[in-house]
C-alpha cells in the first residue's frame, strides 16, 4: 500500500463518478502483485458514501468482493480506454523496471448494476509481465 486517504476528487474525477466538489472519495494508490512479482501500480478513488468501510485490509486483498458480498451490491459493467505510457522514476522503482519498458495503462469507470459510478482508476501494468484477452459478443 502506497497509499490510503480520504479527500474530496478532483473537478474532472467528481464528474466521472457524479459527484459534488464537496463529496469524498477514498484516494488509493497500491502495487499489485503477481507470485511476489510487482506487475501493476494502481490509483483509485471510490466514493465513501457508495463504498463505506473500506479498510487497508480490504486494499490488501479483493475490494471487488468486499462490494459484492459485504456490501451487497452487484457490479454491473466498466468502461475502459487502454494505451501506452512510459513509466515515471516512482512507478520504475515501484515496479523494479530497471531499463526502458512501456506501460500498458487502463483508464476504467466501474458502474454498478443501477447505472451508479462507484470506481474511478487508472492501473499501469508491466508489459513483460502481463498480457490481456478480449472477447466480443454482438
Amino acid at each position: 500500500m502506497i497509499k490510503f486517504s480520504i479527500v474530496h476528487p478532483e473537478k474532472d474525477i467528481a464528474a466521472k463518478l457524479l459527484l459534488k466538489p464537496d463529496d469524498f472519495v477514498y484516494d488509493v494508490i497500491r502495487v499489485r502483485c503477481a507470485l511476489d512479482v510487482p506487475i501493476v501500480i494502481e490509483y483509485m478513488k471510490m466514493p465513501i458514501q457508495l463504498i463505506p468501510g473500506l479498510k487497508k485490509e480490504i486494499l490488501k486483498k479483493s475490494i471487488y468482493a468486499y462490494i459484492q458480498n459485504e456490501l451487497k451490491l452487484k457490479i454491473q459493467s466498466a468502461h475502459r480506454r487502454i494505451c501506452a505510457v512510459m513509466p515515471s522514476k516512482e512507478e520504475k522503482t515501484y515496479l523494479g523496471i530497471e531499463s526502458t519498458l512501456p506501460l500498458l495503462e487502463i483508464e476504467q469507470i466501474a458502474f454498478l448494476d443501477d447505472g451508479r459510478p462507484f470506481e474511478y482508476s487508472v492501473s499501469r501494468h508491466r508489459g513483460d509481465k502481463i498480457a490481456f484477452k478480449s472477447v466480443s459478443v454482438r
